[in-house]
């Protein structure tokens, strides 16, 4: 089974008031949805659905994906895992890799969202990867294509598109 995952980082976080919220509670800055939006439009724009979103339960990876979905992507199933918010990247890539799934956007944060690249996906003097290197800002995407499950934690995975939606 052919695997492609979407690696998302959630959009741009709000500070303000942050004495007031904890961390999980966090919203979106207007500039954070704002990109999650051109992220989901130009997910749209390439047909792209998911059969499964995985998010953190974090306000701002919710948000995110409000942004996305109503920019145009769709997804058979999404739910939110605890794993996205407080686990490690091994933790998150095999959390994907044991969906039934073919097709997986994951919203998280950083530093686990690049981690979890790094581990499914082996590295390649590509245009993808050297994007990568510079920065993985909020609501950037990367696509990583795998044969199967067990490939993407096997880190046999390959970086086809790193892009950071504006």
């Amino acid at each position: 089974m052919a695997l492609t995952v979407v690696w998302m980082r959630h959009g741009k976080s709000s500070w303000d008031h942050q004495q007031h919220v904890t961390d999980e509670r966090r919203e979106l800055a207007p500039r954070g949805r704002a990109n999650a939006n051109a992220a989901g439009a130009l997910l749209a724009s390439r047909g792209v659905a998911f059969d499964v979103v995985i998010l953190s339960p974090a306000e701002r990876a919710r948000q995110t994906w409000e942004n996305v979905s109503e920019a145009g992507v769709t997804a058979g199933e999404v739910r939110e895992e605890v794993d996205v918010y407080e686990g490690d990247a091994e933790t998150i890539v095999r959390l994907v890799a044991g969906t039934d799934a073919r097709s997986v956007l994951v919203i998280g944060h950083e530093p686990t969202i690049s981690e979890a690249v790094e581990l499914c996906a082996t590295r390649e003097r590509t245009k993808p990867w050297a994007a990568f290197d510079i920065k993985y800002p909020t609501s950037a995407l990367a696509t990583v294509e795998a044969a199967s499950g067990d490939d993407l934690v096997a880190g046999k995975g390959r970086l086809v598109d790193f892009v950071v939606p504006r």
